[in-house]
């Protein structure tokens, strides 16, 4: 009989057995690691997907992009946004829809667990940088740094000279005070006392300041827009929805020039009096922001009353820098005295006689503006326009002009954003775009609180067997 071995069968017995563990545990890491690949893979997908979802509106009217959590409805909610990630997701891994089961089965048996938006910048976070950030981005290559160095010269001239906080009015008011004091003092004169009157030689000026100047300064008052808006119904006068920040992955200065950048859009994207929008429920969108009242007339009140009162300082800066004008109003102001019998109050005149001069020629220098002429930031004695002459019998009439070389209005309302807080003129431009964007269709609730710029989401999925996969992504504009 001849003896055989089994020596070879259980060699291999053995080796098939480890091989087989090897290979199944080979296998299981490849599925382990598709699944996590696939998470990831989705997860960018769909939020990108969200990103995709921008407010068409926003987008066509400011060049702003932002995902309205809105989505047409009355109600701003992460939620809502974060129901919108998982269909995508859903979508991307083949779980939602029927018809796309038949052609494609999932061997990896991944599914949606859990969507949640942990984090979401919107645009009226950090007072409004988040809005400012995007915005800077869209005028950073449209704006040459030459004309920013143009305006920030600007600015600083009027820094020196304080022409934004100088009340000429107020200077002239208390001069004109301390005049009148002497009304009703006696005096010996050679035919015996005599009482004195003084008649102020700026009350006619005053007056026209006072009694509301922009009747005067625009030749056609009735062609003032009369629009108005309900208070309290946008976002600079309610409670905000809040979100985190500013995405930290992104840099932003929100320095001085970017200031300037801000401003450029402003200027770039509303409507003032020289550059109207006809279906805008304010027409006068930059004096808004500027002034925050209700109404156009009401805004464009107040830009000309500063305007007058930002030009008054600068005149009256040239006016005691001019030594042929300075010596005329020395004279003057010396007879004016003289005539009284009080050489005493001859310096009294003068400040009277310079500030009323300086507001004469505010006065024609806002008419030219709003006519759409140009008058410069700082005088000269070619572009002064009254004679001493015309401030003691002042009417106002409109003055026929040039449109000459300086500033024009527009350039007057840059320099005054620079004054302005950059909170609130901020939330006043988010007004702006809110009764600009509420008056398109299926925008109606439309509210810049409720736009994301940024968000990171945590995305849970379940598979087979009890296994979890956690994914968190930040994405943003």
């Amino acid at each position: 009989m001849e003896e055989k071995n089994g020596y070879l069968t259980v060699f291999l017995s053995l080796i098939l057995t480890v091989m087989l563990s090897l290979c199944l545990t080979l296998i299981m890491g490849v599925r382990e690691s598709s699944r996590r690949m696939e998470a990831e893979y989705v997860t960018d997908i769909g939020m990108n997907s969200i990103l995709a979802e921008f407010h068409r509106e926003l987008l066509e009217q400011y060049d702003l992009f932002f995902i309205d959590t809105s989505y047409g409805t009355s109600c701003a909610d992460y939620e809502t946004t974060a129901g919108h990630l998982k269909t995508y997701l859903g979508y991307n891994l083949g779980t939602d829809e029927i018809f796309l089961s038949f052609l494609y089965r999932n061997p990896l048996k991944l599914d949606v667990d859990s969507v949640k938006i942990t984090e979401a910048s919107v645009a009226t976070d950090e007072d409004g940088a988040v809005l400012r950030r995007q915005a800077v981005d869209v005028m950073y290559q449209k704006i040459g740094v030459t004309y920013l160095e143009k305006i920030a010269e600007w600015v600083n001239i009027a820094e020196i000279y304080d022409m934004d906080s100088r009340d000429i009015l107020a200077e002239h008011k208390k001069a004109a005070e301390q005049l009148e004091e002497w009304n009703g003092t006696i005096i010996e004169t050679e035919t015996g006392e005599r009482e004195i009157v003084i008649d102020s030689p700026g009350d006619a000026v005053v007056s026209f300041w006072e009694a509301g100047v922009l009747n005067f300064v625009v030749e056609d008052a009735g062609a003032i827009s009369s629009k108005t808006i309900v208070p309290g119904t946008y976002v600079s006068s309610r409670e905000l929805l809040v979100g985190t920040g500013l995405n930290p992955a992104i840099e932003f200065d929100d320095g001085f020039w970017d200031q300037l950048l801000f401003h450029e859009y402003i200027m770039n994207y509303t409507a003032r009096f020289d550059k109207e929008k006809e279906n805008s429920l304010l027409r006068y969108q930059t004096e808004y922001i500027l002034s925050g009242h209700e109404s156009d007339l009401k805004n464009l009140k107040s830009i000309v009353y500063k305007l007058l009162a930002f030009r008054a300082v600068a005149n009256t800066v040239y006016l005691t820098g001019d030594k042929e004008k300075m010596n005329l109003l020395k004279l003057s102001s010396k007879v004016l005295a003289t005539l009284l019998g009080l050489p005493a109050i001859a310096g009294l005149f003068e400040t009277v006689l310079v500030l009323t001069w300086a507001m004469a020629e505010s006065i024609y220098d806002v008419e030219q503006l709003l006519k759409g002429n140009r008058i410069p930031l700082m005088k000269t004695k070619d572009a002064w326009h009254y004679d001493l002459d015309a401030i003691f019998d002042f009417t106002g009439e409109h003055s026929e002009g040039e449109a000459g070389s300086g500033l024009s209005y527009a350039d007057y309302l840059r320099i005054f954003l620079c004054f302005q807080d950059k909170k609130i003129t901020t939330f006043r431009l988010m007004d702006i775009m809110e009764m600009d964007i509420r008056q398109t269709p299926g925008n109606r609730f439309f509210r810049m609180d409720g736009c994301i710029d940024s968000l990171k989401a945590s995305v849970q999925y379940c598979a087979t067997g009890g296994k979890t996969y956690t994914v968190t992504r930040s994405y943003g504009y």
